[in-house]
């Protein structure tokens, strides 16, 4: 938002609201949508003193014409310097300038929802669904079925009900 009350963009806090109110520069947040139109206000991106500094960098060669550590960046820079637009696997790693992995990090399945399914499936290697009313016993089934006969009768009642109802009005 800007300070007379107007939506810029929407997006995802890259760090706390302390950490926020001591910084000078950096990124704060990653932009999910922008709202605002374009050359409303004047741009003053690239100003920083970070960002003056990879535009020198980038002019002597010591960076790539996209911003990205080359064989010519000084280790200092691929120390300090954190790229947030870079994808998260070990090849974004290395090209920063960090131990390049040796396997790419497989994430974990994520937890899968089924309706009459009363358990998360977290990518076992069970194949079968666990059934809502797996462990009930004969009597908890009768039980259950003689609630759900009762409750579709006079479900019924009700209907009828107002049936007569309206053909008498």
């Amino acid at each position: 938002m800007t300070t007379k009350g107007e939506a810029i963009a929407l997006g995802i806090a890259q760090m706390s609201t302390v950490e926020l109110s001591t910084c000078d520069h950096g990124v704060v947040a990653k932009v999910k949508r922008c709202i605002m139109e374009r050359d409303l206000y004047p741009r003053r991106w690239g100003l920083g003193p970070t960002a003056v500094e990879k535009k020198k960098m980038k002019a002597d060669g010591k960076l790539d014409k996209y911003g990205r550590p080359n064989d010519a960046t000084p280790a200092q820079w691929n120390a300090t310097y954190k790229d947030f637009n870079a994808p998260l696997n070990g090849i974004a790693a290395s090209a920063i300038g960090s131990a390049p992995s040796a396997a790419p990090q497989e994430t974990p399945a994520a937890p899968t929802f089924d309706a009459d399914v009363s358990m998360v499936s977290n990518g076992d290697d069970s194949t079968k669904k666990r059934k809502r009313h797996e462990g009930e016993t004969a009597e908890e089934k009768a039980e259950r079925k003689r609630k759900k006969k009762e409750k579709k009768e006079k479900k019924a009642k009700k209907e009828g009900k107002k049936d007569e109802e309206s053909e008498s009005d």
